[in-house]
């Protein structure tokens, strides 16, 4: 979807021969605004809303913390360094899926299972 760009979400406004670089730092907040929500909405809140998903999903809170870019702190984060490339990678497929339901109008009914 961003064509040949290096960037998730590439800018589309450059001039012949301009280097490839990623949207302004307020596009988002542009694009949020004219969608008239009725009240402040930042990116952030995107983020929020995607961390709170993923726990209803059944995310770990350390896999859904590295989703996000998030430290882990403390003594996990000295002291744990794997990177849960694997494990992102099924929780965001599975967020994905989730979103693609909402977006058809289907109804979302997976659960993730707890190891016995």
């Amino acid at each position: 979807m961003a064509g040949s760009s290096a960037y998730v979400l590439p800018s589309r406004a450059r001039r012949p021969g301009e280097r490839d670089r990623p949207i302004c730092d307020n596009t988002l907040n542009a694009a949020l605004d004219r969608l008239g929500l009725g009240r402040q909405f930042s990116p952030h809140d995107l983020r929020s809303t995607a961390r709170s998903h993923l726990a209803e999903l059944g995310v770990s809170v350390v896999v859904a913390e590295r989703c996000l870019n998030h430290s882990l702190g403390g003594l996990v984060g000295v002291y744990d360094q794997h990177d849960y490339i694997e494990e992102r990678r099924r929780a965001l497929e599975l967020w994905a899926a989730k979103l693609a339901s909402i977006e058809k109008g289907e109804g979302f009914n997976v659960v993730m299972l707890k190891r016995a």
